[in-house]
Parts: structure tokens; sequence; C-alpha cells
């Protein structure tokens, strides 16, 4: 009897092997179990959606970021001219009690709150009770800040002036600048917009720069800021401007000794041998450091050697580059320029009148030169102009522009027929006298 229970409980402990039939048998069943597991889960899940969307649980909700708007519709005939300067960006956080799925759908731009200031009359800061509406389908369960506070006043608008302040900055002993007034703005005026009270402090709109050392003319950008009457700066959140920066140029001067000379439309001065002296030989200048930077000297004029045939003093104008003006010039504005010719002679030809050449004669009409004779000047070395003769020079009439018939006077040219040198060469303005007919 012992051995029989012995041996089931073997069994017990160590079962057989099952038969292929049973093994089949036991993963059917297995699978089954899952089928059903997943059903239940699918409709569990149908379940709680239905129960969310037709009959969901209470449930609150914070809205953070609530704007609160202002309400100030008055009656037309006891309009005061106040509005609102600030508190109109104002937010606050309410929180909604409701059903779960009709929270889920609302935002913060969905609830009303807003303050009603049609009642105030005096300028000033209020504190301001808000009132908040909840959506339909919700209740308000509580909000913060339940007060909020706003600037009523007049707004109006004025024009300032627009200042420049140098700060941080080094110059040279040798310049010059006009510090408290920049040469140019690029706003000169702005518009300042708030309520009238805060108005009344402004005075002027100020930039201010930080040049550093300061080497040459300059010009920079900075922020605007308003300033009383005092210099202080005005920090007012309910003021704007209609330009928040502006760039300011400053001309920075400096003074230089530049030598005076003049130039030569042909060179034969310099050539020659003819002196030229120029009084004063150099000025005191002020201008710009740049432009003075690489001058050394100015020229004050182009002489025309064919121009001149005797010695003498020749005056000339001081004409300098714009930005460079004279210092302590006592108004004289002239240069005296002395030439003397001293290493040449001055030769006369007379030039018969069947040598002058007529050029250019109009269609259907007839020139005749009526002066006998031209004398022509012709100066270069004692030695060159010596055995010159009217064979040697050319006098061109040119009647292109001659006016109707008649009796008239016309510049001619005289030149060197082999050309002129600075050894040799005509000087002065001709005229001849010609008479303009009609051909017959």
């Amino acid at each position: 009897m012992q051995k029989k229970i012995q041996n089931e409980n073997e069994k017990e402990a160590f079962p057989e092997t099952a038969a292929p039939g049973e093994i089949t048998s036991q993963k059917r069943s297995s699978r089954e179990n899952w089928i059903t597991m997943l059903v239940c889960i699918f409709s569990a899940v149908c379940i709680w959606f239905y129960v969310m969307s037709v009959d969901s649980p209470t449930s609150t909700e914070a809205f953070s970021s609530v704007t609160v708007s202002i309400l100030n519709e008055r009656d037309a005939s006891q309009d005061t001219g106040l509005t609102a300067i600030s508190g109109t960006n104002s937010v606050i956080e309410v929180t909604l009690k409701g059903r779960k799925t009709v929270l889920n759908e609302l935002k913060a731009e969905d609830i009303e709150a807003y303050v009603d200031v049609s009642g105030t009359t005096v300028s000033g800061k209020g504190v301001y009770t808000v009132t908040v509406e909840a959506p339909a389908g919700t209740v308000i369960e509580d909000y913060y800040p339940k007060e909020i506070t706003v600037y009523m006043d007049k707004k109006s608008i004025i024009s300032v002036p627009v200042e420049c302040r140098l700060s941080e900055y080094t110059v040279s002993s040798d310049y010059s600048l006009n510090v408290s007034e920049p040469t140019s703005l690029s706003v000169n005026a702005i518009q300042v917009t708030g309520p009238e009270s805060e108005l009344e402090k402004v005075a002027a709109a100020r930039m201010t720069l930080n040049p550093g050392t300061i080497t040459q003319s300059f010009s920079g950008t900075a922020p605007l800021e308003l300033i009383d009457e005092s210099g202080n700066v005005i920090t007012s959140k309910y003021l704007t401007l209609s330009a928040t920066e502006a760039t300011a140029s400053y001309s920075v001067y400096t003074t230089k000794y530049l030598d005076l000379n003049v130039e030569y439309k042909y060179g034969y001065f310099a050539e020659n041998g003819t002196t030229v002296t120029i009084s004063p030989s150099r000025v005191l200048v002020r201008g710009l450091v740049e432009k003075l930077a690489n001058m050394t000297s100015n020229t004050v004029a182009t002489i025309d050697e064919t121009k001149i045939t005797e010695d003498g003093i020749h005056g000339y104008d001081l004409n300098l580059p714009d930005g460079i003006e004279l210092v302590d010039a006592g108004g004289q504005t002239s240069v005296s320029v002395n030439i003397h010719f001293g290493g040449s002679s001055l030769r006369k030809v007379t030039i018969p009148a069947s040598q002058i050449n007529v050029i250019n004669v109009p269609d259907g009409k007839r020139v005749d030169v009526l002066s006998e004779t031209l004398v022509v000047s012709v100066r270069g070395t004692s030695q060159e102009v010596r055995y010159l003769t009217a064979n040697d020079i050319d006098v061109v009439a040119d009647v292109s522009l001659a006016g109707s018939n008649g009796e008239q006077y016309i510049s001619v040219s005289a030149a060197l027929k082999d050309g002129n040198s600075a050894g040799m060469y005509a000087v002065g303005d001709y005229t001849v006298q010609i008479r303009v007919e009609d051909k017959e």
C-alpha cells in the first residue's frame, strides 16, 4: 500500500510526457484565451471613450494667459478725452470648472476678461476690478489677480528736437570741432506720443556717441533717449518715439600752411628763363583734416604764356578747394604774380593783309580784309627772333561766325609756321577789320 502511494506521488512530481493530441488541445485553448483578453481590452477602451465624450467627469483647468481688455465706452456728450495709457496688455490666470471634454477644447482666447473705466473722469493711475465671463459649459473656479492698475490720461503728440552728445573721446590740440552741434543729423526732430502729464517733462531727444580718439571727420549711429530741460534722462513706458535712433556727423578741422604756385599752359616760362614771383608765397588755411592731410601747395592760376607780352604784375583770385578757407587773411583774397622776362626778347613783325589767310567763308558771301597790316609780337631768345620775317608767321582769320553784311572786326590767330616753342612763340590777341557782302 505504501508503495502505491509513493508511486502516485512520484507521478505528480514527475508527470509523464503528454500525448500529441493533448498538446494540440492545450495550444488551442491558450490562443482562445488571448483573443478573449484583446476583445475585452478593446471593449473597455470604447466604453471609456464613450463615457468621456457623453458623460465625462467634472474637472478643473487653469488658463494662465488670459488677456484683460479695457472697456471705455462713454456717452459722446460726456466724453472726457481720457484714454487708457497702460494696463491694456495685462494678463490674468483663470481657473475653470467643467466637463473634461469641454475644458480640453478651450483656449485662453475663449475666456473674456475686462475692466470698465468708462466712469473715470480724472487722469492718473487707478485700481480697477477685473470681470471674467466663463465660456458656455464652464464655471469660474477662481482667477488672479482680481484687480489691475490702469493709467488714464489724455494722449497727445509733441515734436521735440534731436540733440547729440559726445562722450569718451580725445582730440589733438591741432584739431577743432563743434562739440555742442554736429555738422548734420539724419533726424532733426521726432514725434513723441503719450499722456500729456508725461509729455510735459520732455525737452528733447538725445543720442550719445563715443568716438574715442578723433583723427578725422566722423559719423555714428546711436539710440535716442528722452531728456528733460536739465538733461536728465526720462524713463517712461508710456511714451512712444517716432524714431528710436539717429545718425550724427561731425566735421573736424585743422590749420596748415600751403605754398602758392602757378602752372603754365604751354610750359614756355619754365624753359626760357622767365622769372615768376608770387606774393604772398604761402598762406595759412583752415580746412577738413582729411582734405588737408595730403595737401602741401595750392595752384593760384594756370598762365597762358601767349597772352602776356610785357614784364609786369598780374593779379589772380585766391581760389581754394571747397571746405578750405584762409585764416586771418584780413580781407585779402588775391595773389600778385610778378613776371619778368629776363632771358628773352620781344620782336614785332608787320604782316601785310595779303598774307592773312581767310577761312570758312559762308556760302554766297565774299570777305575782304580792310586792315592793311597786322603787327604781331613774337617772344624768344635774341638770337632766334633777330632774323624773323612776316613769311615765318601764319595769321588765320576764321569768318564762319561773321555777322551779317557790312564792316566788322573779328579775332585772328597768329602762330609761327614752324610751330611755337619755348625758344620762340607769338604772343598777344589780335583783330582785323573785314567787310562781308554778297557775291555778285
